[in-house]
């Protein structure tokens, strides 16, 4: 939760150019909705309430948190960074190869 700040910004700095999108594995959808407003989380959250086991981490195989991924316009994975602090490098070079 401590890079909620970066990515806030980062998001508010490309959102005309990408989208970034959180995935909870919270169990509770309560919880995840509370954090999600705590936090002020203004970019789009998918939560279904089953942790881990959900079809979204399932798929990318989440194993942790965070878990960060750049994904292209194609669907493909463009990079895993490892932190939010990470994030901005391959965000930028996904964008030039969109365009």
């Amino acid at each position: 939760m401590e890079e909620v700040p970066l990515i806030k910004a980062l998001n508010a700095r490309y959102s005309d150019d990408a989208v970034i999108v959180g995935i909870s594995i919270d169990a509770s959808l309560e919880r995840a909705e509370r954090t999600i407003k705590e936090k002020g989380m203004t970019w789009p959250q998918l939560a279904d309430g089953r942790g881990f086991d959900g079809p979204v981490p399932t798929a990318y195989h989440v194993q942790g948190t965070p878990t960060i991924f750049v994904v292209d316009r194609a669907g493909n994975i463009f990079a895993t960074p490892t932190s939010a602090k990470r994030l901005e490098e391959p965000l930028q070079q996904a964008i030039q190869a969109a365009r």
